[in-house]
């Protein structure tokens, strides 16, 4: 039994933030809904199959058009039986749809309802289209993230999706349950994936206003300006070395025969020495060869794995439904008969 068995969860969301966290309340043991447009589903299914797969294997899935009258009511019916409703729709749309918070909440007033957009329901760049790139361009997390020549690299993993947005969203809706048990009262949860980002510059900000300017790209303390919190390469990868804390740095420095380096470790003229002598050690060996040598030491050093391994340990997920598969299944726990189901996929509002 998960957490949050028993918690009913429709999730009106597309593409990956909003699936991302529904997943993780669907792993957690709630039981999730996934809403979807007859005929098409979520435009994840087509654009992008694996990533489907991999946020929405643990929910169901009911066909209901929003958009058509019956649809909109069969919403409103269900979300009475519902504790949370997730949606990722710009601005307004829901409101639009006759299916805002006031609307759902009014005669159930336990409902939680989490709104994912990428700036936030209000301010001037609420209806403003974007994804993850501007999401961390705008909140500064881009900048920080810089090549050699001081142009921003785009990083290869979605932040603002993950981090911002799904992550942030599970965190809201998790407190938001706790707060119901004391008050008996739902909320609307205001998602920005950008304000999410703010906990992710905790330590660039405290930098800056600690010297007074932000700090450049590779010269903060965990940007490699020091040896001992760098990547090496190996004779056929690379290794991660995070000996922040001087015990650490100390034993890496005495189980590669450096015993001279322990007391410069942040000594900023003698870096360049020690990282060269560091990386003339490390590419004798591969990088899961030092793993193995060093994993019984306080060393903080680990194998910059690829995917493929990274992933070798996972368990296999289930697949996902497939589009409408427990439409009739959800429509009953609303409370509808055969014949008002037949009437609704006759009249195109569900399928």
């Amino acid at each position: 039994m998960g957490a949050l068995d028993g918690i009913l969860v429709l999730d009106l969301t597309r593409l990956l933030p909003g699936a991302a966290a529904t997943q993780a309340l669907a792993e957690a043991g709630a039981e999730v809904v996934k809403i979807e447009q007859p005929g098409q589903g979520d435009h994840a299914r087509t654009l992008s199959p694996e990533v489907f797969a991999r946020t929405n294997a643990d929910k169901k899935s009911a066909a209901i058009d929003l958009k058509h009258p019956l649809g909109r009511q069969a919403m409103i019916d269900l979300s009475a039986h519902a504790d949370i409703v997730v949606e990722s729709f710009r601005p307004g749309v829901m409101q639009r749809l006759g299916l805002d918070y006031e609307r759902l909440s009014a005669d159930h007033p336990r409902l939680i309802v989490a709104s994912i957009t990428g700036y936030g329901q209000g301010g001037e760049l609420a209806g403003l289209a974007g994804h993850d790139i501007n999401y961390i361009s705008i909140a500064g997390l881009l900048s920080l993230n810089a090549g050699a020549g001081g142009a921003p690299v785009i990083p290869g993993f979605q932040i603002a999706d993950i981090a911002g947005g799904a992550m942030n969203a599970v965190n809201r809706i998790l407190l938001a349950l706790l707060e119901r048990q004391r008050t008996g009262r739902g909320a609307h949860l205001d998602i920005s994936m950008t304000g999410g980002l703010a906990p992710l510059l905790t330590l660039p900000l405290a930098v800056q206003s600690a010297a007074g300017a932000a700090p450049r790209p590779s010269e903060g303390m965990l940007t490699g300006r020091y040896a001992c919190y760098n990547v090496y390469a190996t004779r056929d990868g690379y290794v991660a070395v995070g000996a922040l804390e001087a015990k650490f740095w100390i034993e890496l420095c005495r189980r590669l025969g450096l015993d001279d380096l322990a007391a410069a470790q942040y000594d900023d003229r003698r870096q360049p020495e020690a990282k060269a002598r560091l990386q003339a050690i490390f590419v004798q060996k591969g990088a899961e060869e030092w793993f193995a040598e060093l994993r019984g030491s306080d060393c903080c050093l680990t194998p910059v794995r690829g995917l493929a391994e990274a992933a070798a340990d996972r368990p296999p997920q289930a697949p996902p439904p497939p589009l409408g598969r427990h439409t009739d299944e959800v429509l009953h726990r609303a409370g509808y008969d055969e014949e008002r189901i037949r009437h609704l996929r006759r009249s195109g509002a569900a399928a």
